[in-house]
């Protein structure tokens, strides 16, 4: 079976030597973009919808080096739930995203490095 980070690497327009680090899929309800599939390659962030994200079309990138990405927990009953990333366009707009496996989690705070603002 073909890995989310092999199918989205085969799809999005990427750059030269460009790789894609990590890819996730979103809820609608843990995402202000509604259900989505999400990757970060070493250059790019990358999102399209669940429905559509198999389209070279559909995708929307950002470029890393033009965002801001914050992380918070979101608790329930005392345990973290899920991880959230918003992203902060330079023009002031933001998106965000939440995760809920914690071992993607993992990997996208990896893959957004020194991008990722300390957490709140």
């Amino acid at each position: 079976m073909t890995s989310l980070v092999a199918k989205v690497g085969s799809i999005v327009p990427r750059e030269s030597g460009e790789r894609v680090l990590c890819a996730a899929y979103v809820s609608g309800s843990g995402s202000s973009i509604g259900s989505a599939v999400i990757a970060v390659s070493d250059r790019h962030l990358f999102f399209a919808p669940r429905s559509a994200f198999l389209s070279r079309g559909a995708w929307r990138t950002r470029r890393l080096d033009d965002v801001r990405i914050e992380s918070t927990a979101r608790r329930s009953m005392g345990f973290a739930v899920a991880r959230r990333f918003e992203v902060l366009d330079e023009d002031g707009s933001a998106f965000f995203f939440e995760l809920e496996q914690k071992s993607e989690a993992k990997e996208f705070r990896r893959a957004f490095g020194r991008r990722l603002a300390p957490r709140r």
